[in-house]
């Protein structure tokens, strides 16, 4: 009839597919999910959690063990991140939280210098020990021993929430439910800060050694929307070892 607006087809999303290091090849993410996610998600040898925390706590605490051997990115990662971070227009500095902090190599040798506080949280006990010790004098509020999809954040509170080489650690339906958890703890010139390991090829990848999952960008943005946060602007690590996964920082609020 005339003018009656013809009805959109809803667009289904593509399926984005996947291998891991045991060299199995799956259709889409909820293939992966569903062989992977069984039982106790925390026991230490089968589950998807438990495994990671099991390998993490056996890494030493220090720069280059949280760096996996590669001591010599740890330049080059904090210069382009405090660009990143400083480029962003309105920007907080009052309060900052670093998430997955390890022994707190970015709350001390970025953060600290551009916030006036930072807390500080890490589901490893050793390691948050060491971020303690490697800490003191720092202006560093809180330490939680805590993992992302489990702690509780107060609203209205961060100026910046750094979440960087640990999602990948999250499943996807956690990693949504953590990103939008931090959007209601940001203040009114907050950002979440997101820096992580980018596959190439639009796939993703399991590891099986320490049960982590890296995505590609088409799968990030995926899930930022299904989370409710913007990209506010996005940018590739330039400086950096060609071996490597890509990395990309992205700004989201």
């Amino acid at each position: 009839m005339p003018g009656v607006p013809k009805e959109v087809p809803k667009r289904t999303p593509q399926l984005i597919p996947g291998r891991d290091t045991d060299g199995r090849t799956y259709k889409c993410a909820e293939d992966m999910w569903a062989r992977e996610l069984h039982g106790d998600l925390y026991d230490s040898e089968t589950g998807w959690y438990g495994k990671s925390l099991r390998y993490w706590s056996k890494v030493p605490a220090t720069v280059s063990g949280v760096l996996g051997g590669m001591e010599h990115i740890h330049d080059v990662d904090l210069k382009e991140s405090r660009a990143f971070i400083t480029s962003l227009p309105d920007r907080g500095t009052a309060h900052a939280l670093d998430c997955g902090a390890g022994i707190g190599r970015i709350t001390k040798c970025l953060l600290c210098s551009l916030y006036t506080v930072t807390d500080v949280l890490e589901p490893v006990p050793n390691m948050l020990e060491k971020a303690k010790e490697e800490l003191k004098g720092y202006p560093v509020g809180e330490f939680f021993l805590s993992s992302m999809e489990t702690v509780q954040l107060n609203p209205n509170l961060y100026d910046l929430i750094v979440i960087q080489w640990t999602a990948i650690y999250l499943t996807d339906n956690d990693f949504v439910k953590f990103l939008a958890h931090c959007k209601t703890a940001l203040t009114s010139k907050g950002y979440i800060f997101f820096k992580e390991n980018c596959s190439s090829d639009e796939q993703f990848v399991v590891d099986k050694e320490d049960s982590s999952l890296t995505r590609s960008d088409a799968h990030y943005k995926r899930i930022f929307a299904a989370a409710g946060v913007k990209v506010v602007k996005e940018a590739i690590q330039n400086d950096w070892p060609e071996d490597l996964f890509k990395v990309k920082m992205y700004a989201l609020r």
